[in-house]
C-alpha cells in the first residue's frame, strides 16, 4: 500500500507542476491583458477622442464654410441657366402651336382650292379604284369575300346541327 501512495503523491506533483505551468501562463496573459487595456483607456482612447474633436472643428471651421461657398457658386448659374430654357421650352410650345394652327388652316384652304381644279375627283375616284382593286391582284381575299365565307360556315354548321339531332332521334 505504501507503493501505491507513493505513486499517487508522485502523479500528484507532476500534474501540480504541469497545473503550475498553466496558471503561471494564465496569470501573464491577464497580467498582460490588463496592461494593454489600461494602456488603451489611458492613451490610445484619449488620443482618439482627441483626434475626432480636431477633425470636428476643422471641419467645421474650414470645409462647411467652404462646401457651402462652393454649393453656392454652382446653384446661381445652374438657377439661371435652368429659367433660361424653361423660358426657351414655353416659347417653343407656342410657336409649336402657333405652327400647328397655321398649318390646318394651310390645308383647310388647299383642300377648298383643291377640289375647284377640274378632274381632281376623277383622278381621285381612279387611284381610290386602283388601291382596291390590288388586294383581289394579289389574291387577297375582301371583306364580301369573308362575310360570304362565314354566312356559308353558319349555314353548314347549323345543317350539321339537325343532322345531328335527327341521328339521336
Amino acid at each position: 500500500m505504501t507503493t501505491a501512495k507513493k505513486t499517487s503523491t508522485k502523479t500528484q506533483k507532476k500534474n501540480e507542476s504541469g497545473f503550475s505551468v498553466i496558471r503561471t501562463v494564465k496569470n501573464a496573459k491577464e497580467n498582460v491583458s490588463e496592461k494593454v487595456k489600461t494602456y488603451n483607456d489611458k492613451y490610445v482612447a484619449k488620443t482618439i477622442e482627441k483626434g475626432r474633436d480636431r477633425v470636428k472643428d476643422y471641419n467645421k471651421k474650414y470645409v462647411s464654410p467652404v462646401m457651402e461657398k462652393g454649393r453656392s457658386a454652382i446653384d446661381r448659374p445652374y438657377k439661371k441657366i435652368s429659367k433660361s430654357v424653361d423660358d426657351a421650352l414655353a416659347k417653343g410650345r407656342d410657336f409649336e402651336k402657333d405652327a400647328m394652327k397655321r398649318f390646318d388652316e394651310f390645308v383647310d384652304n388647299s383642300k377648298k382650292y383643291l377640289y375647284k381644279v377640274p378632274m381632281v375627283e376623277t383622278i381621285e375616284k381612279r387611284v381610290s379604284n386602283s388601291l382596291n382593286s390590288v388586294p383581289r391582284m394579289i389574291n387577297m381575299p375582301c371583306k364580301e369575300d369573308i362575310d360570304n365565307l362565314t354566312s356559308a360556315m353558319e349555314t353548314l354548321n347549323s345543317t350539321i346541327e339537325s343532322m345531328k339531332k335527327q341521328n339521336s332521334v
